[in-house]
């Protein structure tokens, strides 16, 4: 039984994988040291996976290596937080093991796995042990193991996988402390050893109900008016979306080389271009009037296979027909903006943030490209993409601004190319202060060198409340408590919202502090953001308070200190 692993079973574990990590989510998330409503891990790796499984749906009755390589691309593209891009990793990698094969045995398998690891800590700047990435490489040598023994199969490679995946999960308080002192396991280990469950589950076929259910986006979602017609050029003609594969003679010996090369070949037939490549394939996503000319300049590169052009002209009609007074607006802003063929402007900025206020400040600073996110809920790699593409610049600054977006983000950066920056902002204040830096009439090497020098010369704060006990960096939190963070560190903490942000502020501001900025948060009212900070001018009498109102949930008050 489960001598080889093909299309179908792979389909089956992945499916029962996310059913499993779906219906335990909130278990993950419970993991969570930090006692902050957050984009939470069981949140995030659940969203990522979801979307592997989206486009695997697509792929349900192909070979192996196909339905890999769709949940690879889905989760690449759908990865949320620093866990989700762990997870697109892995499997990333494991696609890449199992590229051009139907089915894989045992050893493979094992070697699959294991490859997953490699690729994922490959990702990550500086690993950290005691955390999915630890179970992952600790469950991929248990497979290897596995593998070499007499009669093995992929469902006992599987069985040895998931028990010494547990196995390591329990060891993750002895590898990072703030685990044990918080009295629980890795959370992205514990979503990581869901997943796995589930997959036994869907090789063995036992404790496997039904099947998963994926909602699929609304109309309205896949393709508003307003959306259709910013694919065209302002005139009658809005071309063809246009996807294919090229499949190369040989692997490319460097992947973000050959999607360069691609993109340059092509840049100039269209817009909206997406291009990824792993081993052998390039995958191309494109609006163009002529459709032709870019199949005819891909097959330069090699073979083309999963063709696939619409018509959006045709799309955009049946559009105006569903809403013709909202589809002449949309064609009215179409007219009068970007034209098809490439970048209309030298620079542009991408954010992550939230709150009405919040938002002001940044197009106040002329940032256009606002993602609504952040703590609460984390954008996924598609998200900051496709934010990146409606620009339409020649170079875009992507800032994060929160320290779980950044490999997203960088994510991003390895789907469009070199004409995207990331600038490392894990806070709200710092991505101002990079925002404010900017000049649009520096050169782009300048401008990141100081966007990047901002940074460090801002303090961050912020204040919230618990929403669980914890015990978290020494401090024994109750339920309720507010909480000042700085730099992500709480060093304050109290019952009454004003004295401890007072507490947090004494920790932030020293005698070469000069400007303190206050942003209020949407629970709290302008009267009571006045009184807190005629209270912090009175002892801080050496630096200029600024006020604003920034709408963000969760957070009381964020504080920037330069």
């Amino acid at each position: 039984m489960s001598q080889h692993l093909d299309g179908t079973m792979f389909v089956q574990m992945v499916m029962a994988g996310h059913r499993n990590l779906e219906t335990n989510k909130d278990q993950v998330n419970a993991l969570n040291v930090f006692p902050v409503p957050d984009g939470d891990t069981g949140t995030n790796m659940s969203l990522s996976m979801t979307s592997g499984v989206t486009e695997l749906r697509k792929y349900i009755d192909q070979p192996l290596y196909r339905a890999a390589e769709a949940v690879s691309t889905g989760l690449l593209m759908g990865a949320r937080g620093n866990s989700g891009v762990i997870l697109s990793q892995l499997f990333r990698g494991f696609s890449k093991a199992v590229a051009k094969q139907t089915s894989v045995d045992a050893q493979k398998f094992a070697d699959a796995l294991q490859n997953g690891v490699t690729t994922a800590y490959s990702a990550v700047v500086k690993p950290v042990e005691g955390t999915i990435l630890t179970v992952a490489k600790d469950a991929a040598r248990a497979a290897q193991a596995a593998a070499k023994l007499p009669g093995a199969t992929v469902l006992s490679v599987m069985e040895a996988t998931l028990e010494e995946a547990e196995a390591s999960l329990k060891r993750t308080p002895d590898m990072l402390p703030v685990l044990k002192q918080a009295g629980v396991v890795d959370s992205g280990g514990q979503g990581l050893v869901c997943i796995y469950q589930g997959w036994l589950s869907g090789l063995s076929g036992r404790d496997v109900v039904g099947t998963l259910e994926v909602t699929a986006p609304s109309k309205e979602k896949v393709l508003t008016p307003a959306a259709a017609y910013s694919h065209g050029d302002g005139d009658s003609e809005y071309g063809y979306c246009t996807e294919f594969i090229i499949r190369l003679e040989k692997a490319a010996a460097d992947e973000s080389a050959m999607e360069k090369s691609v993109r340059s070949a092509l840049m100039d037939l269209g817009d909206s271009m997406l291009v990824v490549a792993a081993d052998e394939l390039v995958k191309v996503h494109i609006h163009a009037l002529q459709p032709g000319n870019v199949l005819n300049a891909a097959m330069k590169f090699g073979a083309l296979t999963r063709i696939k052009i619409d018509n959006m002209t045709e799309q955009n009609h049946n559009l105006r027909l569903l809403d013709s007074e909202e589809a002449a607006e949309a064609a009215a802003e179409a007219a009068a903006g970007p034209k098809l063929n490439g970048a209309t402007k030298p620079y542009g900025i991408v954010t992550v943030t939230t709150g009405t206020g919040l938002v002001d400040v940044f197009k106040s600073l002329g940032v256009e490209g606002i993602i609504e996110g952040g703590q609460t809920m984390n954008p996924s790699t598609e998200d900051i993409v496709n934010a990146v593409k409606q620009l339409q610049a020649e170079r875009v600054f992507i800032l994060p601004n929160n320290s779980n977006i950044i490999m997203a983000a960088e994510q991003a950066k390895t789907v469009l190319g070199d004409t995207v920056t990331v600038i490392p902002t894990k806070s709200i204040p710092q991505g101002i202060a990079a925002a404010l830096t900017f000049d649009a009439n520096s050169a782009a090497d300048s401008n990141e060198n100081a966007m990047k020098a901002a940074i460090s010369r801002v303090k961050s704060g912020s204040i919230t409340q618990a929403v669980r006990d914890s015990v978290y960096q020494d401090l024994e939190i109750k339920e309720h408590d507010f909480m000042g963070m700085q730099e992500g560190k709480v060093v304050a903490l109290g019952k009454e919202l004003d004295l401890t942000a007072i507490a947090l502020l004494e920790k932030m501001v020293d005698e070469e502090s000069e400007v303190v900025t206050v942003f209020y948060g949407d629970q709290i009212s302008e009267a009571e953001a006045e009184q807190l900070v005629e209270a912090a001018q009175a002892q801080f009498d050496h630096c200029e308070f600024e006020l604003h109102e920034g709408g963000q949930p969760l957070y009381s008050y964020i504080f920037s200190v330069e």
